[in-house]
């Protein structure tokens, strides 16, 4: 009777302990990037090198891991933490940590161009729509579903910080009001075949600088109305063969100064 006593309070002992591990809250303390494993300290015990929780990691997968001093929490199956798994991350409420706190993420602001002026810290009665990821560079990506807005922003870097969009196929993009791009150095637009611009209402080209248009094969511009062509300095229409024809009035032609027509024949007809 006493042995079997002692097997339940054996039993039960056994019981009590795996329960305190079932779940636990510790901080990684170390990060195998290669083995996607990390070790977990859990007050003074540091466990073996366990897996994360990820979204997927089958056919389809993805890749967030954790970093060293993050706090986790540890899921122990029957108390066993030989077989832990690190269910995921939770905002720090010690001291020790102020920076990975929650406020590392609301009140981080950032200050953009002439696209994104600044996406700001985010108020607390704001807090239930806004998701926002905020990277150690200071990068942003954001989605307020009050306002419908999404944002990303990378901050400038050296190297030169970028966005890398790349599709095998085709890239459809539609707006229904108006789109602004605004570039702050060079741009390079290529296209392997054919381009159509459909312009609904009036459309002005302002370049400072110089302007060079290179068409290989033939050009033709044509106008509903007016066509009007200004140079503030030299014009010149040059050639194989310059035809110029009004079909429904007159042509003129005005010389501030000299006027001159050079050719092997000049004629005027009747």
């Amino acid at each position: 009777m006493l042995a079997n006593q002692q097997q339940s309070e054996l039993a039960a002992s056994d019981m009590q302990h795996r329960f305190a591990k079932l779940i636990s809250i510790g901080t990684v303390e170390e990060v195998d990037y290669e083995l996607a494993r990390v070790k977990v300290r859990i007050g003074e015990w540091l466990t073996a090198k366990l897996p994360w929780l990820t979204h997927q990691a089958a056919q389809d997968m993805t890749w967030q891991a954790p970093e060293v001093g993050e706090q986790v929490l540890v899921l122990a199956p029957s108390g066993d933490m030989a077989q832990g798994i690190v269910l995921g991350s939770l905002y720090a409420n010690a001291h020790e940590q102020p920076h990975y706190k929650m406020n590392h993420v609301v009140d981080a602001t950032s200050a953009g161009g002439a696209l994104v002026q600044a996406l700001p810290a985010i108020a607390p009665q704001a807090r239930e729509h806004v998701q926002r990821t905020h990277y150690q560079d200071g990068a942003i990506v954001q989605y307020d579903r009050e306002n419908h807005a999404y944002d990303i922003f990378i901050p400038q870097a050296d190297p030169l910080a970028k966005i890398n969009i790349y599709c095998g196929g085709d890239i459809n993009v539609e707006c229904h009001n108006d789109t602004n791009v605004t570039v702050g150095n060079d741009a390079n637009v290529v296209i392997g075949n054919n381009a159509t611009v459909e312009i609904g209402g009036a459309a002005q080209v302002d370049v400072t600088g110089t302007a060079d248009v290179t068409v290989g094969d033939n050009v033709s511009v044509s106008g509903g109305a007016n066509i009007d062509i200004t140079a503030s300095g030299a014009l010149s229409l040059t050639g194989d063969s310059v035809s110029v024809t009004s079909t429904g009035s007159n042509v003129e032609v005005l010389a501030s100064a000299t006027l001159k027509l050079n050719g092997a024949n000049i004629s005027a007809q009747e």
